[in-house]
């Protein structure tokens, strides 16, 4: 990999880090860092798939109900 073009105010943003985290090297830095988003968008990922089952499932747990409930009343009634 070739060199990665940084501002001064990056670049000491890296030292800073690499030193607050103890990891010896740039490049190290950049590992831990791209393993860390990986890990964070795959859990952003998940957490949206989660939500969008949540959904779909309300709305059939809903009908569900609403069918149970109206099952339930009818059969109350009629004793």
């Amino acid at each position: 990999m070739g060199a990665i073009a940084v501002s001064k105010k990056e670049e000491h943003q890296i030292e800073r880090l690499r030193k607050e985290l103890g990891i010896p090297t740039k490049s190290g830095l950049i590992r831990a860092a791209l393993k860390t988003l990986e890990k964070a968008t795959h859990e952003e990922k998940l957490r949206q798939e989660i939500q969008e089952s949540v959904r779909r499932c309300a709305a059939a747990d809903k009908r569900e109900n609403q069918a149970l409930f109206s099952a339930g009343v009818a059969r109350r009634t009629s004793d």
